[in-house]
């Protein structure tokens, strides 16, 4: 085969990637708009019941609703099944390598925990920019960050969202760049992973985690990424986010800053006690530049990222 044929042939391959990720995206947020569409009219009929203003409408409330968001996973997961069949889910996406060892998992929640401190330091950074052209992202942090505001919020957040973007992002997209290179895989699907948060806020993040699960399901399986997934979320965020609310601003800050720095400094240690084996991990799984331009370069992908771009343009103009 020639190079370009080699090329056409990979951009094949890598196009589901993004299609599939610009159809969820789309489903996803029809759903949202259908369900706060309705609670609208609900809130509108009641208030004209009860003579008020019928535009007067509580905006959390519809904001809080998180039924689109789980309407949108139960579609999704029916689709997935219809597409890929039954034997999809054993032979791809849960599929077991390697015997988990405590210490290893361990050490994956810490890095987790570790990395939310270079979160922290880059939202700083963005903020004080921002405050520079008399703007803040504040308002954009505190919409995506914290405790949930109702129940099917938390359920969604908690449960459902880690493991419907485990299978997703994991059990779908890294499987299908895994053929091309383990490494390939996991920084290729961790970047997407990052960019469909939609925020540049999240985003460093979302991408450095997704490096960490990306390499539990390549070494081990998606079982313990979703686990990790499920305690970032439940525990990182929504513990924190509502012990954060009932203990003092001064404690809080102490006792969270405290365990973030704590968690980066040994995230710090443990990285540097094994970079010869990091070393080691990524001369052997190296990145044929091929494979990263075609995965860039097919419409599915470009769409998918310029969409993501425009997301996280919008958050700072609305």
């Amino acid at each position: 085969m020639t190079d370009r044929q080699i090329n056409r042939w990979l951009r094949r391959e890598f196009a589901p990637v993004g299609w599939v990720l610009l159809a969820y995206y789309g489903l996803m947020n029809l759903m949202v708009t259908a369900v706060a569409g309705v609670d609208y009219l609900k809130q509108m009929l009641n208030n004209l019941s009860l003579g008020a203003f019928p535009f007067d409408v509580d905006a959390d409330a519809i904001y809080n609703n998180a039924w689109g968001y789980l309407l949108s996973v139960m579609v999704a997961l029916v689709l997935l099944h219809a597409w890929k069949g039954p034997d999809y889910w054993k032979e791809e996406v849960f599929v077991k390598e390697k015997k988990m060892r405590f210490s290893v998992f361990l050490t994956a929640a810490v890095l987790c925990v570790g990395a939310q401190m270079l979160s922290s330091i880059w939202m700083t950074v963005v903020e004080l920019t921002m405050n520079q052209f008399g703007s803040s992202v504040m308002p954009v942090l505190e919409s995506v960050s914290g405790a949930t505001g109702s129940f099917s919020m938390f359920l969604y957040s908690a449960l459902f969202a880690p493991v419907f973007e485990e299978i997703l992002f994991r059990g779908f997209v890294l499987r299908r760049l895994r053929p091309y290179g383990r490494r390939f895989a996991i920084l290729g699907s961790a970047i997407l992973f990052g960019l469909f948060h939609g925020n540049i806020l999240q985003a460093p993040y979302a991408i450095a985690a997704g490096i960490i699960l990306g390499w539990l399901v390549c070494e081990y399986s998606i079982n313990w990424a979703i686990a990790l997934h499920i305690f970032n979320n439940l525990v990182l965020a929504e513990g924190i986010g509502r012990l954060t609310e009932i203990l003092p601003y001064e404690v809080a800050d102490l006792l969270f800053g405290g365990l973030f720095l704590g968690a980066f400094v040994v995230s710090g240690v443990l990285l540097v006690k094994k970079r010869r084996q990091i070393r080691e991990y990524c001369r052997v799984n190296w990145i044929d530049g091929r494979c990263v331009k075609c995965l860039i370069t097919n419409w599915g992908v470009m769409i998918f990222l310029i969409a993501m771009i425009i997301s996280m343009i919008t958050m700072f103009t609305i």
